[in-house]
């Protein structure tokens, strides 16, 4: 429970008080009936054990008390109740939006090492685990264990000896219940894995199910999803299943507890050591005394198994965000400059020893074979990742000395894969810049070459483009993508790959779009396409992690090293075609 208070409180625990506060007072008022009942009945027993008429006045006033307590009761009860969970959806909101700012400053490798699905279970049923311990489980818990002690402490004064038989017996069933709550720990944490293993696998089926029916492996993959779905039933049958008889002897241990009172008591009747009105206390505070236990027990099980989910949340949140500088330092130049950078992703060498400089409002062009580091370049740029030794320089200023925030305001990025949101193309656009008015949008979309196709849209700029822009062409989303990057206007330009998946016309269009949004920029193009790149004012070419060649077009074709392959690799293939070969 300790994980889940951190989270919900993001460390102030004083965030709880009024909540627990309310809870302990309905607590002791639910235990007040009991006290009264107790005074009644030694009353009516008043003429057997002390020879004197029965009370009635003193048996009115307890029954007024009992109906003024379970008013106060229902009143207390209602405090608590909306105290209860006010706090744990205004805590658990605060939480989400933590939790959001805390992923959005993570670096990129926290979310490359783990799976899509592993993350929307983090946010969503994990936090919907830990928002439930607060609204639902906390306030029980907490009233189970006050009521116990209450009543223990009362039964130990009137007597210590059926006190300490009632408390012996406690302990017992106790040891039981650390068992039951080990047992949870170990299958909850096999049942969230497959659960999370689960969600992975329906969201690789729904993202993927083009490419699945067109390779007619639709049948093979939803075996795949039913097989994960069947070890999700399987762990969580076992999670409900096998710790069941551990709480059944935790059960057994309380109720022959009571049976302990009950045998001794009469003994002590017998021989004159305890007194029936103290017997009758027993009879009545000692069963309820039991009571609470049980049903703690049966929360602490759901307890332990949300708290799981708060160790998931809390690992997030402990994991260390780019670091931040305490003082943000200004960029007025916009030169790039690589000084013997290196960096590792997952304990493997991607850049090695990597040096360059790109120059202010210069086209700067990467390429070289796949895998060889170029996308990680433009990743170290924007800072997603941090070096592992070395500098990145923008304007003679280490990136690291940057708010992250400011550092981002001075790119742009159009990649080859475009997300869109779903959401209408109008705010799509707007994400460029939040403060743009709607003719700013619309000449960022003419000058990417989209504003065209958009006003033929059903609703025009209103039209909802779905869940990762899937109502759009891939050559519609990439302008609309140019579109926003225009709108930005920032002083350095990030292309990895824009064009390398389209058709002639689109790419035509998109380089139009291209060449409106880098006008007097500081621009770094990852192409494939090295015909595309050719008037480029310097290209590096980037092999194994590190600068094999730099130079302009024509002077890496005459050093007829790695470039020079590439060209005239590339060349061969625009001359192959469909057909039979010896035709």
């Amino acid at each position: 429970m300790f994980n889940s208070i951190k989270v919900i409180t993001a460390g102030e625990k004083g965030k709880l008080c009024r909540e627990v506060g309310w809870n302990i007072l309905q607590t002791m008022f639910k235990g007040a009936p009991y006290g009264i009942l107790f005074m009644v009945l030694l009353e009516l027993f008043a003429p057997i054990a002390y020879q004197k008429p029965i009370n009635t006045e003193f048996i009115t006033l307890a029954i007024i008390g009992l109906f003024i307590t379970l008013l106060l009761q229902l009143f207390i009860g209602k405090k608590a109740y909306r105290s209860s969970f006010i706090t744990a959806y205004t805590l658990s909101s605060e939480t989400r939006l933590k939790l959001g700012e805390h992923l959005r400053k993570l670096p990129l490798s926290f979310f490359k090492r783990r799976d899509p699905g592993d993350v929307t279970a983090l946010l969503l049923q994990d936090m919907a685990l830990v928002e439930n311990v607060f609204s639902h489980l906390f306030p029980d818990v907490i009233s189970s264990i006050v009521m116990a002690v209450l009543m223990g402490a009362i039964l130990l004064v009137a007597d210590w000896r059926l006190g300490t038989i009632a408390i012996i017996f406690v302990a017992l069933a106790f040891i039981f219940l650390f068992i039951f709550l080990k047992v949870i720990k170990y299958f909850g944490e096999r049942q969230l894995k497959s659960r999370n293993a689960a969600v992975s696998r329906m969201m690789e089926y729904l993202l993927g199910i083009k490419v699945l029916k067109a390779y007619n492996q639709t049948g093979n993959r939803f075996r795949r999803m039913e097989k994960s779905f069947d070890k999700l039933k399987e762990d969580s049958i076992k999670l409900e299943g096998i710790p069941g008889p551990l709480v059944m002897v935790y059960f057994a241990f309380l109720e022959i507890g009571f049976l302990a009172i009950l045998f001794f008591g009469v003994q002590f009747l017998e021989n004159g050591t305890l007194g029936i009105p103290i017997f009758l206390l027993f009879l009545i505070i000692g069963y309820g005394f039991y009571e609470p236990l049980k049903v703690m027990s049966e929360f602490m099980g759901e307890l332990r198994y949300m708290n799981m989910a708060a160790d998931r949340v809390v690992a997030t949140l402990d994991t260390k965000v780019l670091p931040e500088p305490s003082h943000d330092t200004k960029i007025d130049q916009y030169d790039i400059e690589f000084e013997n950078v290196n960096f590792k992703y997952q304990d493997v060498d991607v850049i090695k020893d990597m040096s360059f400089h790109i120059p202010e409002r210069s086209i700067t062009a990467l390429v070289g074979p796949s895998g060889s580091g170029k996308t990680t370049i433009t990743s170290l740029i924007a800072r997603f990742w941090d070096v592992g030794s070395g500098q990145i320089k923008i304007g003679g200023r280490n990136i690291k000395d940057v708010k992250n925030e400011h550092l981002l305001s001075y790119m742009s990025m159009v990649f080859q894969d475009v997300y869109l949101f779903n959401d209408t193309i109008y705010n799509n656009i707007k994400i460029g810049n939040p403060h743009a008015t709607r003719d700013d949008i619309f000449e960022a979309a003419r000058q990417a070459n989209c504003h065209e196709f958009i006003q033929k849209l059903p609703d025009d700029y209103d039209t909802m483009v779905g869940e990762g822009g899937s109502t759009l062409s891939g050559g519609e989303k990439q302008r609309i993508s140019i579109a926003r990057a225009i709108l930005k206007d920032a002083p350095i330009i990030l292309l990895d790959e824009a064009t390398a998946s389209l058709d002639p016309e689109n790419e035509g269009k998109i380089q139009e779009a291209i060449r409106e949004l880098v006008k007097s920029k500081t621009v770094v193009v990852i192409a494939h396409r090295l015909y595309s790149i050719s008037d480029a004012d310097q290209i590096i070419v980037i092999e194994k992690g590190k600068v094999a060649e730099q130079g302009k077009h024509q002077e890496l074709l005459e050093n007829e090293g790695t470039y020079r392959h590439l060209w005239d690799e590339q060349q061969r293939a625009h001359g192959w075609k469909f057909g039979s070969a010896g035709r």
